[in-house]
């Protein structure tokens, strides 16, 4: 679909000092797709590829003020979600975006814990953070463990991913696409719901330790390509495209854990 129009895109997410994730890896994403990032910062980390030292929370007066800005001021063509830190965050979120009369894309990327296993949340705060945004009627990209702790499924319990989608859009009554979803060894399985029917995109898994940022770098892309008119179906698949070659053409910095790269 071409076209010389600059999609802008809305990221409200966490800042990540590495550069790796979050609204930096929204940025990055949003520059290698020739789109706009207009971003609202929501918490400050301090962290690198070991851990997740500090992290500070942004009053929802500054949440507040830099989504309202930003609408002032842009005509934004979608919007993705990253990490929010509290119920409070949530709310304030979901009542701007609910007022706001454009109707653009919405992805939000529930994210539960990073990728070094520093939870951001309780479970019980997690699970009504996610269900105060689902008001906006977004599409959210959970990864399997994600999925069945937003629908406070026990671990023990045995359920399929296409169970779990359906029981997904009856609790949020949202559009949801669950990431690597599947149990093939070697293959990554991204399930969604097109039309009323189970769909999956399969890839082949890449043995990479450069991952850093590769959900939040799927999510951004699938925000776009659905501001430019693809169907959900269609931006999956070009979304997970983009993502496996941003995680080929990660640098190498030598790190346990290092980030995905956007120069394609």
């Amino acid at each position: 679909m071409k076209t010389n129009k600059v999609y802008k895109m809305l990221s409200i997410a966490g800042s990540d000092n590495t550069c790796g994730a979050g609204i930096q890896a929204d940025i990055k994403t949003c520059h290698a797709l020739n789109s706009y990032c207009l971003t609202c910062v929501t918490t400050i980390t301090s962290q690198n590829s070991k851990s997740v030292f500090k992290i500070y929370e942004l009053p929802c007066i500054y949440v507040k003020s830099q989504i309202n800005t930003i609408l002032k001021d842009y005509k934004i063509d979608c919007i993705k979600i990253g990490l929010i830190s509290s119920v409070s965050q949530a709310q304030t979120i979901s009542q701007i975006l609910h007022k706001f009369e454009s109707k653009v894309p919405i992805v939000v990327d529930p994210i539960f814990k990073s990728s070094t296993n520093k939870k951001f949340n309780n479970f019980k705060n997690y699970v009504s953070i996610y269900k105060t945004i689902s008001n906006i009627s977004p599409i959210f990209t959970p990864n399997l463990n994600e999925a069945r702790i937003l629908l406070e499924i026990k671990c023990n319990t045995k359920i399929n991913t296409e169970e779990i989608m359906k029981e997904f859009i009856d609790k949020f009554e949202s559009k949801v696409v669950v990431t690597d979803g599947g149990n093939k060894l070697g293959y990554c399985e991204d399930f969604f719901i097109d039309k009323g029917i189970v769909e999956k995109f399969v890839s082949k898994r890449i043995a990479s330790q450069n991952t850093h940022g590769s959900g939040c770098t799927f999510s951004s892309a699938l925000s776009i390509n659905l501001a430019k008119g693809f169907s959900l179906k269609k931006s999956v698949k070009l979304s997970k495209e983009f993502t496996r070659k941003c995680i080929l053409g990660a640098p190498k910095f030598n790190l346990k854990y290092g980030p995905v790269g956007h120069w394609l």
